[in-house]
This record gives C-alpha cells, structure tokens and sequence, in this order.
C-alpha cells in the first residue's frame, strides 16, 4: 500500500493495524519529482491465504489480456456502512471545498460499477450522491 506525504497519519494508522500480517512497519521513501522532494509511505503485508478472498472481492481477471482489473464488490449493497465509507473516503476521496462536497474518485471503475456504489451509498446511509463524469474514462 501506498500513502501520500498528506496522508502519513492514515499510513500509520495502517500499518498498525496490520501489523500482525507485515514483516516491517511503515516506511517512508522521498520521491524526486523535477525540483520537489515528496515523501511517500508504503507499506508491504505478507503474502497470505487470508487476503486471497479480499483480492477476489476487489479484482477480476481480464481473460483476453490476463491481466487483473479493479472492481467494485458484486456485494457492495451489503457491504456499505458509515464505516465502509469512511476508509473509501480517506483512501479516494477528499473535500471540494469550492463546491461544497466530498468526492470519490473511482477513476478505475466502469460506470455501472459507480452508479452500483452511489446507489448504496444513498439507499444504505442516507446520504445524497451524484455520478458525474470527470474526464476522458474518468
């Protein structure tokens, strides 16, 4: 997993929980970008069989190129809770102070996928949601 320099309290965060399934914590690396230094923070689980249901929830194989994709779960309906939603938030989201909302970026999802997601969302949390299209397949 992969943080940014703004999220290093989340990172942290992260890696404490699990810690049990890594061999090292969390580690900070510096990133070169032109004349800026940014700081990133990664973290590395072991390879186990208790994620494989998790990797199968999130990723699909692509049988044409063998290549695995990301996916929203088939289950995303039953799966949403405040707390759900508060990690989607804090891992893709971030607040549009200019328009005065929280946005998701599911820049990775088909639309279905998205339209499935805001819908459970809407129906399981109460909260109103949009799907608005962001850029060329974004």
């Amino acid at each position: 997993m992969s943080f940014g320099q703004a999220y290093k309290e989340f990172a942290y965060f992260i890696g404490e929980l699990f810690s049990p399934y890594a061999s090292n914590p969390v580690k900070s690396v510096d990133i070169k970008v032109k004349d800026k230094v940014y700081t990133n923070y990664r973290l590395k689980t072991k390879t186990l069989p208790l994620f494989n249901h998790y990797f199968d929830m999130f990723y699909k194989l692509d049988v044409n190129t063998g290549k695995y994709f990301k996916i929203v779960p088939e289950n995303i309906k039953k799966l949403m809770d405040p707390i759900v939603l508060a990690y989607l938030i804090m891992g893709d989201g971030n607040f549009d102070k200019g328009r005065n909302r929280v946005r998701i970026y599911t820049n990775s999802f088909i639309k279905q996928e998205v339209e499935e997601l805001a819908l459970s969302i809407n129906n399981n949390l109460g909260i109103y949601t949009g799907v608005l299209y962001d850029r060329k397949d974004q």
